[in-house]
């Protein structure tokens, strides 16, 4: 199977936006704006350049960065009322 510049920046941008999702709830000193936004951040960017591919993986992307976002505010919105 042959690599592209596409599929490297796909596979990249999968990583880091699950990367996103897994360590987005850590809020214990603010690590997630250190550990886990940062990742999301490229993520985005590296799936804002492939997005014209138009395949159905590239909708993948940012469905996983949604998710992160929905849960690492969640989880910080309970931080910040109950505790």
């Amino acid at each position: 199977m042959k690599l592209n510049k596409n599929d490297i920046l796909f596979y990249i941008s999968l990583l880091l936006a699950v990367w996103f999702a897994w360590t987005g709830i850590i809020w214990t000193y603010n690590a997630a704006l250190f550990i886990s936004y940062p990742m999301g951040i490229i993520s985005f960017i590296l799936w804002r350049i492939i997005r014209n591919e138009n395949t159905k993986r590239t909708k993948l992307i940012p469905i996983i960065l949604t998710i992160g976002l929905i849960l690492s505010l969640s989880v910080l919105l309970y931080l910040l009322i109950w505790d």
